[in-house]
């Protein structure tokens, strides 16, 4: 009886980015993390296409959001971003390298960080509370661009690879 692997892989995947919340430490630039759900979410819409990613964007960040519980959402910057690695997939001008990932990867980083910012000013504006944390905000945004970038190419070959129907992996 053949097992193959990469079948249920996509399934049991899924809990990757609950890594942020194991918070590795040895993976952080001044106390700021990647933004751990591109890595899964790049590889698998790439594979799957825009639409099945914009849901699985969906899904991943209302998994992400009851895990926080927190008044801002993921999903809409997670959404964006799942739709449009789906169109680049679609398209055909991805050519997986290394350095598509990372370039990609930091992007969408972007989108997510700056569509969650923007949820936060949004709160202080009404609030009147002072902007002073602005300059965190941005602080944070950027490492975490930065990291997203650095790491990707690592975590989005190796999903890319194990996602992908052209290799089996045989137990």
């Amino acid at each position: 009886m053949k097992f193959y692997l990469n079948q249920y892989l996509s399934h049991i995947s899924f809990l990757i980015p609950l890594v942020i919340y194991w918070n590795p430490s040895w993976f952080s630039l001044m106390g700021f993390q990647a933004y751990w759900p591109i890595f899964w979410l790049l590889p698998w819409a790439l594979i799957h296409g825009p639409f099945k990613s914009m849901l699985l964007g969906f899904l991943l960040g209302f998994i992400l959001d009851t895990i926080n519980a927190d008044i801002y959402t993921q999903i809409p910057g997670l959404m964006i971003c799942g739709f449009w690695f789906g169109k680049i997939g679609n398209l055909n001008h991805f050519k997986n390298t290394p350095f598509q990932f990372g370039l990609t990867s930091a992007i969408g980083s972007l989108i997510c960080g700056v569509v969650y910012f923007c949820q936060i000013i949004v709160k202080i504006l009404l609030e009147n509370i002072p902007l002073w944390l602005f300059a965190y905000g941005v602080q944070n945004i950027f490492a975490q661009v930065f990291l997203t970038g650095l790491l990707a190419p690592v975590f989005c070959t190796w999903l890319y690879y194990l996602f992908s129907k052209k290799y089996k992996l045989k137990l």
